[in-house]
């Protein structure tokens, strides 16, 4: 049994271990990708795919003024980055975009952001995020406040702050020195509240009509509510009239930030309220898959699309291949598996680390799963789904280029959770046998993982019902498993920490090899709250497959 003694000892002599220093891993350049409507996507803009010192046009793009692109250095994010640097006072700096061809009554948006240049300017100088209505002229919409629903202004000088009109609703400090990601959710609708998952603690909050709601590294920002604030109500009077965001700046003053991953997106979450014709929606819990604004995708931005599987729910991977691939490489292969509580997401939240590994001469691969938001089905069609994704790369190896004993798994929290069931032998209630890797991965990597699942300690147990320990990956381990490497931290209020000791525990008591990085600061999204932990992460996964022989990816 794992008392709370051990593992504040534990937490203790992780501690005690400084971080190194890590050099950041540039991702694999994307392409520019823009508007996708099957996939409930709007934009997703890594800057990668630019060149140093250009401008970063898609078609959705209205305006673009002081902002190009610039080698981030691994500060924010991987890769390239987008500066928006207004030095010359003249006239304020721009990047807007139009999402689509209609407005949009929800909206979800999230981007990462780092002061360039903290010596500069006065408190005055800032670069300010706003939302505003759709609109298909080429014209700034955004600086004006009659045009804004609101703005969320990041100062030069340590303050972020939410302001609507002239007022300024919430704000905090920040350091300088430290990206930052923001996410910020949006309901445009007069009488239904808006369903989303909080992500401090992954519970579902309420967004109230007309309002915006701003979390910074997974913490709400100055004294906002989960339900949100009121927007500009002359902006947002009658539903759908959003669809406008971007980055706007004063034209006296002086700004400099970095931001990379721009995304918006439809949110997963449903109207809880009935609207005004009197139709009531179905309760979250039991909401079709149409109904949550998630969609499975079709493809992704430099990646192959492979079909693994058929017939009513047909499942894809997503294959990311290297510079200089040939069809008779037998590399080493990277499959990993995107989180989301077996409820929500897709592999939009995979595909970066997949491309990180192609980067470093790897086949990555993302491969979808059933989820309840999109299928209306349990945690034990993921399980089924990710051993039936190991199981076809496996068969397919030889025209993947892919050495089949070479290939790590991994994940991140539901993601880890369905990564660790690759390796374990015996089929789980809910999986078809036939499809039951034929092999072991040579390693796996794990990030807030979800371990156990048994009713006595484990995560949400009520979601596998009966076969909750049947479930628990730490209750059927085989007597060999592959090497693990696992992140979790150790003031994880959401899957928790002590079921990540107990995992090594029970590995390493059985002659296994399992290494556990305690993350000393931050919660189930450490990497989001801080982001240097994703650069350490990532050299400590190089480390993991030089041991297991995965790198060099060609031997």
């Amino acid at each position: 049994m794992i008392t709370r003694a051990i593992v504040i000892s534990v937490i203790l002599l992780a501690a005690s271990f400084p971080g190194h220093g890590v050099p950041a891993t540039a991702q694999s350049p994307r392409t520019k990708a823009g508007q996708e409507k099957d996939n409930a996507i709007y934009l997703h803009e890594t800057f990668d795919g630019y060149e140093i010192g250009s401008v970063p046009e898609v078609p959705q793009l209205q305006r673009v003024d002081k902002v190009t692109i610039f080698d981030g250095a691994g500060r924010v994010g991987t890769g390239k980055v987008a500066r928006f640097d207004d030095s010359d006072t003249s006239r304020g700096g721009a990047m807007e975009y139009n999402l689509g061809t209609s407005a949009f009554g929800t909206l979800y948006v999230e981007f990462d952001a780092l002061n360039n240049d903290p010596l500069k300017g006065d408190k005055s100088s800032t670069v300010i995020f706003g939302v505003g209505p759709w609109g298909p002229g080429k014209g700034l919409m955004l600086n004006a406040k009659a045009k804004r629903a609101f703005g969320f202004e990041m100062y030069q000088q340590k303050y972020l702050k939410l302001r609507v009109g002239n007022d300024t609703i919430a704000d905090m400090r920040y350091d300088p020195a430290d990206p930052f990601n923001v996410k910020i959710w949006v309901n445009d609708n007069d009488e239904n509240t808006f369903a989303y998952q909080r992500p401090d603690t992954g519970d579902t909050a309420t967004l109230n009509p007309d309002s915006v709601v701003v979390w910074v590294n997974n913490s709400l920002i100055g004294k906002l509510e989960p339900v949100g604030c009121p927007m500009r109500g002359e902006v947002t009077k009658g539903n759908a009239v959003l669809g406008r965001i971007g980055f706007s700046s004063s034209s006296t003053k002086v700004a400099d930030f970095l931001i990379d991953n721009l995304h918006a997106e439809a949110p997963s979450g449903g109207m809880t309220q009935a609207p005004a014709s009197g139709a009531k929606p179905a309760p979250l819990e039991n909401a079709p898959p149409s109904a949550t604004g998630e969609a499975t995708p079709q493809q992704l931005p430099g990646a192959e699309t492979r079909r693994y599987r058929s017939g009513k729910n047909p499942m894809d991977l997503f294959v990311f291949k290297p510079e200089g691939w040939q069809a008779g490489d037998r590399r080493s292969a990277f499959i990993y598996f995107f989180g989301g509580g077996w409820t929500k997401g897709t592999p939009h939240k995979s595909a970066s680390t997949a491309a990180w590994a192609a980067k470093n001469g790897m086949v990555g691969i993302a491969p979808d799963y059933r989820t309840k938001n999109r299928f209306g089905t349990s945690p034990l069609a993921s399980v089924d789904d990710g051993r039936a994704a190991f199981y076809w790369v496996l068969e397919h190896a030889d025209e993947l280029g892919i050495d089949p004993k070479r290939i790590a798994v991994g994940g991140s929290s539901a993601g880890g959770h369905v990564a660790l069931w690759t390796a374990i032998e015996k089929a789980p209630p809910g999986s078809d046998a036939t499809t039951s890797p034929k092999s072991k991965p040579a390693a796996l990597f794990l990030t807030s993982a979800v371990t156990d699942t048994s009713p006595q300690t484990g995560y949400t147990p009520k979601r596998f019902g009966d076969n909750a320990t049947a479930l628990s990956p730490v209750h059927q381990l085989d007597a060999k498993m592959p090497p693990v490497l696992m992140f979790h931290a150790a003031f994880d209020d959401l899957v928790h920490y002590s079921t990540a000791v107990a995992l090594q525990h029970q590995l390493e008591s059985t002659g296994n090899v399992c290494e556990l990085v305690t993350i000393p600061l931050g919660g189930h999204g450490f990497s989001r709250e801080y982001p240097v932990w994703k650069r350490k992460v990532r050299a400590k996964m190089v480390e993991l497959f030089r041991r297991a022989g995965l790198l060099p990816a060609i031997r």
